[in-house]
């Protein structure tokens, strides 16, 4: 385990650094340089241009340029925005929360009545709910999250705009719980809907082919009831594949909530990096973007490790996972 834990952040940190060279080097060719914004009697003045550059780290190579932001990041510095000059990580943690939360609410949305559509459709499987339960995850699946939330704006704001947070009227939950409750419902609505979807249409599934398993096909020949073949064996059966789907649609929830929260003016990561890379502001976009990329990643990892624990066969070359696979789950037996 140790060792395949090792790989896997080694992978993660390999993935970062790919992601931040690419990102870097996407920023310095943009036309929104800062050397390409700058004010007109800057860039007239050959002098204060090349201030300008030095002061912001822009005077060198594009190489030496990476490399002195690489060596501010192993030192965990995410550097200064080129806007007001404050520190990136200030602005970070004070919207990762936002995030975060949001996120969090979001999480429930999708995973709560998701878990509960899949096994409604699984045991009725063939019937009118099952039916209903495709139709409805389908057409929640296929409506943008984007539109959803214009739409929700529109709509909810003119019969309800309590629900709606007022432009610079966001409160924390330490400084108002009720508002920041309400004013987060409906984003989480609209970002949970598509991973309520997912969830509940990969549950049914396997479920479904949990029922057709050998070992349900046993139990209940052994008079194993309907409820304990759901919990101790169709559900032991589908969760690896399930986990998966979860791990996923909850590190999205977590790390892509850009489009909502510029929607619904949330002060979030999301609504940062669209600053930061609106202005422009390297270090900055650079910083959230990272933090993104983390979160996403560290989920993932979670993910992983889980279903490395859960399902043995990902244990390659593993005596115990395989004279697992052969032994009789006693979970069958009622």
């Amino acid at each position: 385990m140790t060792g395949y834990v090792a790989r896997r952040v080694l992978a993660m940190l390999l993935t970062v650094l790919a992601a931040v060279t690419l990102l870097f080097l996407l920023l310095h060719a943009s036309s929104a340089s800062p050397v390409n914004s700058l004010p007109p009697q800057v860039a007239a003045d050959p002098g204060a241009r090349d201030a300008f550059l030095a002061e912001r780290g822009l005077d060198g190579s594009l190489l030496s340029q990476y490399g002195r932001y690489l060596g501010r990041l192993a030192r965990g510095d995410l550097g200064e925005s080129a806007y007001d000059g404050s520190s990136v990580w200030e602005a970070i943690s004070v919207s990762a929360p936002v995030t975060l939360e949001l996120g969090f609410m979001a999480t429930i949305v999708a995973v709560v009545p998701g878990i509960a559509v899949g096994i409604a459709a699984a045991r009725r499987h063939g019937r009118w709910p099952d039916g209903a339960a495709r139709v409805g995850t389908l057409l929640a699946i296929s409506i943008p999250s984007y539109w959803l939330a214009v739409l929700c704006l529109v709509l909810v704001g003119e019969r309800a705009p309590d629900l709606l947070p007022s432009a610079g009227g966001f409160r924390t939950f330490s400084e108002d719980p009720v508002a920041n409750v309400r004013s987060l419902l409906l984003p989480a609505l609209v970002l949970g809907l598509a991973g309520f979807a997912m969830i509940a249409r990969a549950l049914r599934t396997a479920l479904i082919e949990a029922y057709e398993s050998d070992q349900v096909r046993f139990a209940r020949a052994m008079g194993a009831s309907e409820r304990h073949i759901l919990r101790r064996v169709a559900l032991r059966a589908a969760a690896p594949s399930v986990v998966t789907v979860v791990g996923l649609v909850i590190a999205t929830l977590a790390s892509g909530t850009v489009l909502v929260e510029h929607v619904f003016q949330i002060p979030g990561i999301g609504q940062l990096m669209v600053t930061a890379f609106t202005r422009p502001d390297y270090d900055l976009a650079l910083g959230t973007a990272i933090f993104t990329a983390l979160v996403f990643l560290v989920l993932n990892l979670v993910v992983d490790v889980t279903i490395h624990v859960l399902d043995p066969r990902t244990h390659r070359g593993s005596v115990r996972g395989t004279i697992k696979d052969r032994t009789p789950d006693p979970a069958v037996t009622p």
